[in-house]
């Protein structure tokens, strides 16, 4: 871990004190100098210094030894441990206190390197766990492997969970405001991982039980595994996890962005969780198709439309121009399509139609009139109605080309 910072302190901290700087390793070989001439040599007084834990004392006679330079040394500490050692060249009473300082900046960097790295790798030891939970079955692979996995990182994962993805609305425009009023490439990509921490901390702050797993799998997605109580009222889980994420869009939208959330089934086993994993993604999927702004949508409530996604791409897209071809050929399209999707979802009453359309009951009777016209299909026949709605859903959703 020296070896990644020495050279960067080095010449950062000659240019501070004016003198030359030397960092060497335990075996007191130089892997960090201002003198780059210097990378690599034998540093000869850093042997005793590191052995000891002590500086160079006055009696070294510095002139013998190979590699060194009058000035002063100390060991570099860490966990109770010499790895290394630090040296100013000069006369020692004047860059001693240079030295004593140094020694506790290249310490502190030090930790703070190593709790980063240990926290990235806590990260990806996390998405990895999540990543073979997704994709887990029970005929090929034993679920223990899984629990033991978890409970090395801390987690239990045979209480119930379920599956939350968290998707970061139209997050490319978000990264390219940044690039553009940011001075530089590096300014930009610090102000997108500053963004993606605070995007972590809000999801974190929400869902801060010891047993949720959280973890970033994308740039613009992340994901959740709660941890439920064993004994659970669906009803009130699903309220809660619906309330939980609608907080958390509250939340990023006062910072300026908002995002879309799929959300599984309740699992009560690893092979269910896997399936809780898929389904959110499906909800999520789902929801975006059919809402042009964020929301959070439950698989629970997609089921007709997952259903309808299921089916045979040419078989639909035939339906879609058998029943719609008129229709949708017409100016005001979109205004049509969506008074089929209110009637038949109101359970074809008029007052509550119109209401979901905020328009008058007049309008409303005027276009299911044309509909009818236009189609052939009157929407008051429930079957015939269902047949439209069908379509419109097929359609929303997108069928790509055969």
């Amino acid at each position: 871990m020296l070896e990644d910072i020495a050279q960067k302190i080095a010449a950062s901290t000659s240019e501070i004190v004016g003198h030359e700087v030397i960092i060497t390793d335990e075996r007191s070989i130089i892997i960090g100098s201002s003198d780059p001439s210097r990378l690599g040599d034998f540093h000869e007084a850093s042997v005793q210094i590191i052995k000891t834990g002590k500086p160079n004392p006055d009696t070294m006679n510095i002139d013998k030894m190979e590699g060194t330079k009058p000035g002063f040394a100390l060991p570099i500490e860490l966990f109770n441990k010499n790895i290394g050692s630090f040296g100013i060249t000069g006369e020692k009473e004047k860059v001693k206190k240079y030295c004593y300082l140094l020694k506790k900046y290249i310490e502190t960097m030090l930790y703070q390197e190593m709790y980063m790295k240990s926290t990235l790798l806590r990260e990806q030891a996390v998405k990895n766990l999540i990543q073979e939970i997704s994709v887990f079955d029970p005929k090929k692979s034993d679920e223990s492997y899984l629990l033991s996995r978890g409970h090395e990182l801390g987690y239990d994962l045979q209480p119930p969970h379920i599956a939350i993805v968290v998707d970061l609305f139209r997050f490319e425009e978000v990264t390219k405001q940044i690039y553009e009023k940011a001075e530089g490439q590096q300014s930009a990509e610090m102000q997108i991982q500053s963004f993606k921490l605070d995007v972590l901390a809000i999801i974190q702050r929400t869902f801060r039980k010891p047993n949720d797993l959280i973890a970033a799998m994308q740039d613009d997605k992340f994901i959740i595994l709660p941890a439920l109580s064993v004994q659970f009222s669906e009803s009130r889980v699903i309220k809660e996890i619906k309330d939980k994420c609608l907080s958390m869009i509250s939340e990023f939208e006062t910072k300026g962005f908002s995002a879309s959330i799929g959300i599984g089934a309740i699992a009560k086993n690893i092979n269910e969780l896997s399936q809780s994993y898929k389904d959110a993604w499906r909800a999520l999927k789902i929801g975006k198709k059919l809402n042009a702004s964020p929301g959070v949508f439950f698989i629970h409530d997609l089921f007709f439309e997952d259903l309808v996604s299921s089916i045979q791409k040419d078989l639909s897209k035939r339906y879609i121009l058998n029943m719609l071809t008129t229709l949708q050929e017409q100016p005001d399209w979109e205004d049509l399509s969506k008074t089929i999707c209110a009637w038949c979802e109101s359970g074809f009453n008029q007052k509550n139609a119109a209401n979901m359309l905020f328009i008058h009951r007049n309008t409303l009777h005027y276009r299911l009139n044309k509909i009818h016209e236009i189609s052939g299909i009157d929407l008051k026949n429930y079957k015939n109605a269902f047949m439209l709605y069908l379509a419109v859903l097929m359609a929303n959703m997108g069928t790509p080309e055969v």
